[in-house]
């Protein structure tokens, strides 16, 4: 862990006191052999493994509440920083390119699946992290490197900004090409993250949170938003190729995502096997929300489970 990178506290979701399991820090190596902070609940034998991919501000510890809930009945969690952000120091905001996030995500795959023989493994992409999700979960995707990935058995995805209401104005695109073609230094230019912090939740304590968060991504080089625009091109086009068992999960208060875009994404989905669950006077991070967290816990700890092998729904 970076000294310069520090955490601080997650506040306790009341009315659900002490509900953190503090997780196990484990560092897992990317495609190219950098360190990746990632944050795991050990479970039972035998029972599912959650891969947990987190939002363009946020990091791993956001997820604190709900790793420890689906921990307690039994699932293994990993959840790891996104390179560039978390407890990730090096390169903070940048992204060279989005094929090297998706390599970074293969070999965690593999990793977990070495670990985790026989297991479940459940595919999990929260806000941001939907968009690396919905494209390796793709039943056309070809590897980075060519190899194998392990089955998937479900993809959840968490009010997943694949079509988003926020959005840079046409001065400031024109920017962004502009400095990741121009090559030097350019490419490295930092830009504010458009998003402020209610647009997150409206619990007082965690707005707080966000605010104080020392990990939280502030900023993002030009380059880094230049793939992203490619990665979420590409997202767009996977509904067609989604054909795994996937759960939807969308707050009905989203200031971030485009819920009437996203409900035709989602009616685009060739799975057989798909669920949208909308809790409706829920902020975007449903994580965070006292009110709903109870039934949304449940609701993914169950849905989860049903991918057991043998699981009877």
């Amino acid at each position: 862990m970076s000294k310069d990178l520090v955490s601080i506290p997650l506040p306790d979701l009341k009315p659900f006191p002490g509900s953190i399991i503090e997780p196990q820090m484990e560092w897992m190596k990317g495609c190219d052999g950098s360190q990746l902070a990632c944050r795991v609940w050990p479970g039972q034998p035998g029972l599912p493994v959650v891969v947990y991919l987190h939002g363009i501000e946020g990091h791993s510890q956001w997820f604190e509440n709900t790793g420890s809930a689906l921990n307690r009945r039994g699932i293994t969690v990993y959840a790891p920083d996104r390179r560039g952000s978390g407890l990730n120091s090096r390169d903070r905001g940048h992204m060279v390119s989005y094929k090297v996030l998706l390599a970074d995500i293969e070999i965690i795959l593999r990793t977990v699946a070495a670990q985790h023989i026989g297991q479940a493994i459940v595919l999990i992409g929260n806000c941001w992290g939907g968009k690396p999700a919905s494209v390796l979960a793709s039943e056309n995707y070809k590897t980075t490197d060519g190899g194998q990935l392990p089955v998937l058995s479900g993809l959840v995805l968490i009010c997943p900004a694949i079509h988003t209401k926020v959005d840079f104005d046409w001065q400031t695109k024109l920017e962004i090409g502009y400095c990741s073609f121009k090559g030097g230094r350019y490419p490295l230019k930092l830009l504010s993250i458009p998003l402020e912090p209610y647009m997150f939740t409206n619990n007082p304590a965690y707005l707080e949170f966000i605010k104080k968060d020392p990990l939280r991504l502030l900023e993002a080089t030009t380059k880094f938003y230049f793939e992203q625009f490619l990665l979420t091109q590409r997202a767009k086009r996977t509904a067609a190729n989604l054909k795994l068992p996937i759960l939807l999960v969308q707050s009905g208060n989203d200031e971030i995502v485009n819920l009437t875009a996203l409900d035709q994404w989602y009616a685009n989905v060739k799975s057989k096997n798909k669920s949208i669950r909308m809790f409706p006077d829920a902020a975007h991070s449903i994580d965070f929300d006292p009110h709903w967290f109870g039934e949304y816990s449940q609701l993914l700890s169950d849905w989860i489970l049903e991918r057991s092998p043998g699981a009877v729904a």
